[in-house]
């Protein structure tokens, strides 16, 4: 592992079990995660991911060894969304005026989420009253028998950032973190989830 994906895994541990912690993990583990609940995580997703995007195809230059289009989420959010009449909720302002370094954190975020998606995945199918929607799911699948693969050449790609963008990077990825926080209270809005 290299340095710079060594320290965004040390100097995000806290705020990453903070977001864990907030993104209703203890009804997951129980198998008694509601529609709700399941609906609001997938906007908090598809809003924190078609920005990303966004950002990222903005910036299509420096962004063009991430290999954006294998790593797009929003398509698989939208068409969860769809099974529940749901959209992405439109929310201006996420990563405007981000540097490319700060959305490389940003990004580290989003590509964790692939990660551990295995595992909510596993989670979701012990609820249920998720079973009729999970059997077109796709974004909890994530990236399937590619997400070693994918990992490692994200990976490639943060290492080989110029050293001089480290703490930009870190920045980012907090950011990102945090900005989890401030979706779930502003998606929360559009549901009605005690």
């Amino acid at each position: 592992m290299s340095d710079l994906l060594e320290r965004l895994r040390e100097e995000t541990r806290s705020l990453h079990e903070q977001t864990e912690h907030l993104l209703y993990t203890e009804s997951l583990r129980g198998g008694t995660l509601s529609v709700d609940e399941y609906v609001h995580l997938l906007l908090i997703h598809g809003a924190f991911h078609q920005a990303l995007e966004r950002a990222i195809d903005s910036q299509a230059t420096f962004f063009q060894a991430y290999t954006p289009d294998i790593r797009r989420k929003t398509p698989w959010l939208l068409a969860d969304l769809a099974q529940v009449n749901q959209a992405i909720p439109s929310l201006p302002g996420l990563f405007t005026n981000w540097l490319p370094a700060e959305l490389v954190g940003a990004a580290y975020v989003g590509e964790g989420s692939m990660l551990g998606g295995k595992t909510v995945w596993h989670y979701l199918q012990q609820s249920p009253v998720l079973q009729p929607l999970l059997g077109q799911a796709r974004f909890y699948r994530g990236y399937g028998a590619d997400t070693g693969p994918n990992w490692r050449a994200f990976g490639a790609f943060v290492t080989n950032q110029p050293t001089t963008d480290s703490n930009a990077i870190i920045d980012g990825a907090r950011r990102a973190f945090l900005l989890y926080g401030d979706l779930f209270e502003r998606t929360r809005r559009s549901l009605i989830i005690p």
